[in-house]
């Protein structure tokens, strides 16, 4: 058994996953989005951040931590702060002893969709026919990314 931590890395909304391969088939083991206020001060989201990830890391266990590089839009402030939140989820998998492995969002797509130019709805439709999903839960974009990011790492590592 393959077990990763797959995180779609954010300040805002960051997507957390759980992933693993059993016999063979990639299983969801858990998957979250935590949310952070707009309110709070900017250290303190990446608090929330950082103890979500070393929660759900000390709760299941993963062999390693699967994430997203960092690309840069046209809102350089938007990606610095993306690039810290980056930073503390780099540390605490450090902190657990977990090796980190980065996939660029086109080879995400690649892996999910086939397509390097594939949107974002495409990759959503995607997962949930890679991997059961229960269908009553109600996710936002960055879960889907986090469970696309989990199966970039399982495929990449066969």
């Amino acid at each position: 058994m393959t077990r990763v931590i797959a995180i779609d890395p954010g300040y805002d909304r960051c997507g957390i996953a759980i992933v693993e391969k059993t016999n063979g088939r990639e299983v969801l083991v858990y998957s979250e989005c935590v949310l952070t206020s707009k309110a709070l001060p900017f250290p303190q989201r990446l608090h929330i951040i950082g103890e979500a990830v070393a929660r759900v890391i000390t709760e299941h266990q993963p062999k390693c931590l699967a994430m997203e590089t960092l690309y840069f839009s046209k809102n350089t402030k938007t990606a610095i702060a993306v690039a810290e939140a980056r930073g503390v989820i780099t540390f605490v998998a450090a902190s657990h002893n977990l090796p980190l492995y980065e996939y660029s969002p086109g080879s995400i797509k690649v892996a999910v969709t086939g397509s390097g130019n594939a949107d974002k709805s495409q990759v959503i439709k995607m997962v949930p026919k890679l991997i059961t999903i229960d269908p009553t839960k109600k996710m936002l974009d960055d879960e889907y990314d986090a469970i696309a990011i989990g199966i970039t790492h399982l495929a990449s590592k066969r």
